[in-house]
């Protein structure tokens, strides 16, 4: 019967639960899920009513007007691993005093999300003297350019359009000129003639624009469109912002060449998610969801799951870009540094520029990114980090690629997976 609500867990998963508060006279869910699922979670009971009017008029309401029903919702956050992330989070905003962090934790396959976090966060109890800013959800409300952890999703086009295989050579001089515009590797370095898979493994700019050259544009666009990077996930959260990605519709070279490598396109996390757990699952594309069940006063109760998604690229070609990213973790990442022998692990990294007001770019702010999924044939998880403009270091693989390590390792006990290798 009472007013507000009491969230036992304080700041854990604020974003991903809201807040109830005031419009004017009117109280409710102003955030999270909290808004989102207001006409379930909104309670029209009050402490002055008369209990025997009370029962009558919601009978009347709820029978004889067939009017929305009160009750409960049941998310797929697990507490221990929401906890566990905000940890990871929390280590990594303070040693490297980022700007701001965030993650994901998903079942690349259903689609159920795990844990949910974005740090500066709130405490849904006592938040009265917060910033507004505060309270938006960065996952889904934010969008940013994501750099390298794009460049699987290019590979898989080229390999699933037939442009490009594992094996596909080039000679890589270290830059490109394309329409009067000078782009480079991460270092300015050529690496001679390499294969497709030490693009992915060096991470090398020029090789993903050379994919892009051997599908030719409007093939590459498609792709890049089809994997939904330019449109709303549907995930049960309000305010969901849309990808930004108009320079894939562009007639210049350079547009299309640093989309392949994440740059000059900007998406919400929870779109790049999507997008890379197709990765994962075989070429479909997920719908992300935080509510599992929901559980009516009237005893009823209402199971959520999502659809299944639409095919994006072939089975195969799935698991061939799966292999590459295994061979990274197991060879480049750090060197091999987080190899787990007997699991097999995909993954990641990303570090791009963070544009400028003036149109260009920072020299000296960035955002990292970090994507893996395991175990990496028959994934239960993938696990998806961000870091906003880190001091003192340059690449990802540094700031993320630890945290990552640990949270691979929790999740391999806490849900005691068979070694898949």
């Amino acid at each position: 019967r009472e007013k507000w609500r009491y969230y036992p867990g304080n700041k854990l998963a604020s974003h991903a639960l809201g807040i109830i508060g005031y419009l004017d006279d009117t109280i409710g869910g102003r955030y999270g899920l909290e808004r989102y699922y207001d006409d379930v979670l909104q309670r029209n009971s009050s402490i002055y009513a008369n209990f025997f009017a009370e029962i009558f008029h919601s009978v009347n309401d709820k029978v004889l007007k067939n009017q929305r029903s009160e009750g409960d919702i049941v998310t797929t956050i697990e507490p221990n691993v929401q906890t566990l992330l905000e940890k990871e989070l929390g280590e990594i905003t303070k040693r490297w005093d980022s700007k701001s962090s965030g993650g994901i934790i998903i079942n690349p396959v259903t689609g159920e999300v795990y844990a949910m976090a974005a740090l500066p966060n709130f405490d849904p109890n006592s938040f009265r003297d917060e910033h507004q800013s505060v309270f938006v959800n960065p996952l889904i409300e934010s969008v940013y350019e994501m750099g390298s952890i794009i460049k699987p999703l290019t590979m898989a086009a080229g390999v699933d359009s037939g442009a490009v295989s594992a094996k596909t050579r080039y000679v890589d001089k270290g830059f490109l000129v394309l329409n009067g515009s000078k782009i480079s590797n991460y270092d300015g370095k050529g690496r001679g003639e390499v294969d497709m898979e030490t693009v992915l493994s060096k991470s090398l700019n020029t090789g993903v624009a050379f994919i892009v050259t051997k599908m030719g544009k409007s093939k590459f666009s498609e792709y890049m469109l089809n994997f939904g990077l330019g449109e709303e996930t549907g995930i049960d959260l309000p305010n969901e912002a849309m990808g930004l990605v108009e320079n894939l519709k562009s007639t210049r070279d350079i547009e299309h060449a640093t989309a392949s490598y994440g740059q000059g396109i900007a998406m919400t996390p929870i779109i790049t998610v999507r997008a890379l757990t197709a990765l994962a699952n075989g070429g479909l594309l997920v719908n992300p969801y935080l509510v599992k069940r929901i559980e009516y006063d009237v005893g009823l109760k209402k199971n959520i799951s999502s659809p299944p998604g639409k095919r994006v690229i072939k089975e195969e070609t799935a698991e061939e870009i799966t292999r590459m990213l295994v061979k990274v973790v197991d060879t480049a990442l750090l060197e091999g540094a987080i190899k787990i022998e007997n699991y097999s692990v995909a993954a990641k990294t990303g570090t791009a520029q963070i544009p400028a007001p003036d149109g260009g770019y920072y020299k000296d702010r960035y955002l990292h990114s970090f994507f893996g999924y395991f175990p990496a044939y028959n994934p239960k998880f993938l696990v998806f980090l961000y870091t906003i403009e880190p001091k003192g270091v340059n690449y990802a693989s540094h700031t993320l690629t630890h945290p990552f390590a640990a949270i691979t390792k929790y999740l391999i006990s806490y849900y005691n997976l068979p070694p898949d290798r």
